[in-house]
């Protein structure tokens, strides 16, 4: 039996805004007509959006975890991660946040040829007991009608990236 006093369990979230060029392509590696079609210049998104990303980058520029370049371009708008299971919340915080642009990134997504979505990173925390068994508390992902109505006014898709750490 676990001594749940003795364990204990945390689960931070966080969500970007993403835009990327919408083109389909083959997996990796990518050939160079491939890789031509997902360059865009980020500052244009910016320019068109009037929303002040906290990250872009060009295709090519240096990637800051690999010695290979940066295969496309891209635009983030991201909230910091809090600690919380419920991801409505994480999601519904960033919606807040982006709807008011919601003209200037469609004017962005239609004039570049870029399509746009919603990454959740979840990262759970686990813990082992003195029995070396682990306990690990997962997020709750699941949306109201309402929170699926906004994504859908913005065209938005959705992803959950999910990760579980222990020590």
């Amino acid at each position: 039996m676990i001594d749940t006093d003795a364990v204990v369990a945390r689960c931070t979230q966080r969500a970007y805004l993403y835009l990327e060029r919408d083109v389909v392509t083959g997996d990796p590696p990518y050939t160079a007509d491939e890789l031509a079609l997902m360059a865009f210049e980020p500052d244009e998104v910016t320019r068109l959006a009037g929303l002040q990303p906290t990250a872009t980058w060009r295709r090519g520029d240096p990637h800051p975890r690999f010695r290979t370049p940066r295969r496309f371009s891209g635009w983030h708008y991201e909230l910091p991660a809090r600690e919380t299971y419920v991801t409505e919340h994480v999601v519904s915080e960033l919606l807040d946040a982006v709807e008011p642009y919601a003209e200037g990134l469609t004017a962005a997504r239609d004039h570049l040829g870029l399509r746009a979505g919603v990454m959740i990173v979840i990262e759970m925390q686990g813990d082992r007991d003195e029995d070396g068994d682990v306990s690990v508390s997962t997020a709750a992902i699941t949306y109201s009608a309402a929170t699926i109505r906004r994504v859908a006014a913005l065209d938005l898709s959705l992803h959950h990236d999910q990760y579980v750490l222990v020590d």
